[in-house]
């Protein structure tokens, strides 16, 4: 364990403590723009279509692994939100009024530790990741861990600009 935290550089430190202190930020009530309410998830994006380099000749494998975990982890992001009251969209700022949580936090340490630990393998025993269970793994694990933000803040977004319509028919409404 502590040759896994003395060998890991700086840089996913930094990382890891501006995902601790923007989710501590999304436990407050605030306003999010578009751009950066989608910036984390792109970043995971790229970031796990990058590893999936190392997959060599079973990328198409790994590209399925990584198209369902980016569907498992969407529905997982957005059951977390789903049914969250208190989401506001502001047509006039463009920004999205959020009420705080706590999830957004889980929802980046969880991302962050499947990245983390996915990488981490990678570096110490490649050969846990050789062959198609580690090309599977390769696309699943990312998959899952940028579909689970992009679940996230596309449920949010959807929750500020849906309300129930005031005229008493209970149906939604977009803002």
């Amino acid at each position: 364990m502590n040759a896994v935290l003395t060998h890991t550089p700086l840089w996913v430190w930094a990382i890891l403590a501006l995902l601790i202190q923007r989710g501590l930020v999304a436990a407050q009530p605030n306003s999010v723009t578009l751009p950066r309410l989608f910036l984390l998830p792109l970043i995971f994006t790229v970031l796990g279509a990058m590893g999936l380099a190392r997959t060599g000749s079973l990328l198409p494998a790994a590209l399925v692994a990584a198209a369902a975990g980016l569907v498992l982890g969407a529905a997982a992001g957005w059951g977390l939100f789903a049914g969250q009251s208190g989401y506001v969209w502001d047509q006039q700022s463009g920004q999205l009024q959020r009420p705080g949580s706590w999830l957004m936090l889980v929802c980046s340490l969880v991302a962050f530790v499947l990245k983390f630990g996915l990488a981490t393998v990678a570096g110490w025993q490649p050969e846990l990741l050789a062959g198609t269970g580690g090309a599977l793994l390769t696309g699943l694990v990312p998959g899952i861990a940028s579909g689970l933000l992009w679940g996230a803040s596309a449920t949010q977004l959807l929750l500020g600009r849906t309300r129930l319509s005031t005229d008493g028919s209970g149906g939604l409404t977009w803002n």
